[in-house]
């Protein structure tokens, strides 16, 4: 009997690959074979996955082939040649089938590859004769045949569920869900562009399947719809339905287009408890001139207003691409600071890639686009940005991770902001100077190793109000945890008599757990009520966030 498997080679461990259990899934469901998956990242020993896929020694290989292991997937398959060499090798994904037919005269090793949306191609391939198959590339008498594409599916519930109850028990997993596929938006640098229409499960069929992750106790469900406030009926149906089935410590991420919030949405979403919905919001520049030549339409006043209404209590992060057309060095400035002053909870820097298919794929000769030939085809220069200038970005994200994204210094660096800035890029821009001057760049560090740079850096540019500013880097580093290590500059005058009164008055089991749990600390500035007085502040530690009272 053939032994099928299926690969998924993901990016970090965390990651769950939700295309293969979709394929997993659908075979089982309309045919008698049966499927097993192998699932590994790119952090794995090549030489141990090529083991692990060796000891399943499959009579059929399926791997899923993507940006982020594209090169390592041709790497196994060339080794499984040599030591399997009766395996059918097969190949899918979007990174081997906008050009099929020259991947496959390019790549020996590879059998056969599938294009298109997976699941009726992976079962006819399975299923039936090749000459009655669509949507599969292969070799015939030394030609390369192909039968034309495989309908789309309309009716997406015909999908069965993509997770095991097995799956649904990994709680350090990240889970991936899709409620509806394609995208009506054109944006010229993804590869969602090139397929028009947009294709819905059914509103009872989303609402089962969440309904499952609830009950198993899923930290984090993130919906890969590319943008999933689409129609409100249903985006608002399945809302209401998540909140109404609460469940604490449950965490769901969407892809959301914020312009397009009503002011009853944005009522709706005040009521969600804080940090049950994550939203990712693609800003990627406010260059008028940009958005109209990557067929993007920000109503900047709108998507202002709408974040600033939900930022309370939804978790946000906004999203920037450095290197578009027409956003100049000066100008992706200007873009980040309108997203710094939206105070989401991330700000995430990414940089353009070159994808094979888009619009931008064909305006590489008119902005004089230099890339990376391979995987990830990251932009390295254009008409409007230089290399120097991407790589200086480069830096500047490494910053705004340390600074912003780890959450570490909300008011610390808002205060050194306040004081010392006009425009928070100028503070990140700089301080990744420092680190690259330094030395400090391109290494790993310490937590307060983090901590301790920021305050040379504040000595070194000897930056106003270095005392109060102390006093806020000590507040923000005692939210983190208690203390196991205090820095040089971080003069520790708490009150241990108080200390000790205050502990006795809580409600823990030991004094152990009472001190272990808490920490009180004297400072010269009244950093809760923003006022210059001496008080004592205790901090206490409670599973999911640091509560603070003046003493």
């Amino acid at each position: 009997m053939e032994k099928i498997v299926l690969v998924g080679i993901n990016s970090q461990y965390i990651h769950t690959n939700l295309a293969i259990r979709y394929l997993r899934e659908y075979v089982k469901k309309y045919s008698d074979k049966k499927i097993e998956i192998y699932e590994s990242n790119i952090n794995n020993q090549l030489l141990n996955i090529i083991r692990d896929i060796y000891e399943l020694n499959p009579s059929i290989l399926i791997m899923s082939t993507y940006i982020w292991n594209k090169e390592f997937v041709f790497k196994i398959v060339r080794e499984i040649r040599k030591i399997l060499p009766e395996t059918k090798i097969v190949l899918g994904g979007p990174e081997v089938t906008y050009n099929p037919k020259d991947t496959l005269e390019e790549n020996e090793t590879v059998d056969y590859l599938l294009v298109g949306e997976g699941e009726r191609v992976i079962l006819n391939f399975l299923e039936k004769p090749l000459e009655e198959t669509k949507g599969v590339y292969y070799r015939e008498n030394g030609e390369i045949k192909y039968n034309g594409d495989m309908t789309p599916i309309e009716n997406l519930d015909e999908i069965p569920f993509p997770y095991l109850d097995e799956e649904l028990q990994e709680q350090n997993k990240i889970l991936y869900y899709e409620s509806s596929r394609g995208c009506p938006f054109s944006c010229s640098y993804c590869l969602s562009s090139i397929d028009a229409g947009v294709r819905y499960f059914s509103l009872e069929r989303v609402k089962n399947d969440l309904k499952r992750f609830l009950n198993n106790g899923i930290e984090l469900i993130k919906f890969v719809d590319r943008t999933f406030n689409l129609r409100k009926d249903r985006y608002l149906g399945i809302w209401e339905f998540l909140l109404e089935n609460y469940k604490e410590g449950t965490t769901f991420h969407f892809e959301i287009n914020a312009n397009i919030f009503d002011e009853e949405v944005i009522e709706f979403l005040k009521k969600v408890p804080k940090d049950y919905f994550q939203f990712e919001i693609g800003v990627q520049s406010i260059n008028e001139k940009t958005m109209e030549n990557i067929n993007r339409r920000n109503l900047l006043g709108r998507l202002a207003h709408n974040v600033k209404e939900i930022t309370k209590n939804i978790h946000l992060h906004l999203d920037l691409i450095a290197g578009l057309p027409y956003d100049t060095y000066d100008e992706f400035k200007k873009s980040f600071d309108y997203v710094h002053e939206l105070k989401p909870e991330m700000i995430q820097l990414g940089f353009l890639k070159i994808l094979k298919g888009t619009k931008i794929s064909r305006e590489i000769e008119k902005y004089d686009y230099k890339y990376v030939a391979f995987p990830p085809y990251e932009v390295l220069s254009n008409e409007f940005i230089s290399y120097k200038e991407l790589c200086k970005l480069k830096n500047f994200e490494k910053a705004l991770d340390y600074y912003y994204n780890s959450e570490k210094f909300k008011n610390s660096v808002e205060f050194l902001l306040k004081e010392n800035y006009n425009s928070p890029f100028d503070f990140y821009e700089s301080i990744a100077d420092f680190y690259e001057k330094k030395g400090y760049i391109d290494i790993g560090h310490k937590e307060i190793n983090i901590f301790n740079y920021l305050v040379e850096f504040y000595k070194e540019k000897n930056l106003k109000n270095y005392e109060l500013f102390i006093e806020y880097l000590k507040y923000d580093y005692l939210l983190i945890r208690k203390p196991g290590v205090y820095p040089e500059w971080f003069n520790s005058n708490k009150n241990k008599d108080k200390y000790q009164e205050l502990v006795q008055g809580k409600n823990y089991k030991s004094h152990r757990e009472a001190f272990k749990n808490t920490e009180l600390e004297n400072f010269n500035y009244n950093i809760l009520e923003n006022k210059p007085e001496n008080v004592d502040i205790f901090f206490e530690y409670l599973k999911n966030e640091t509560v603070t009272t003046i003493c």
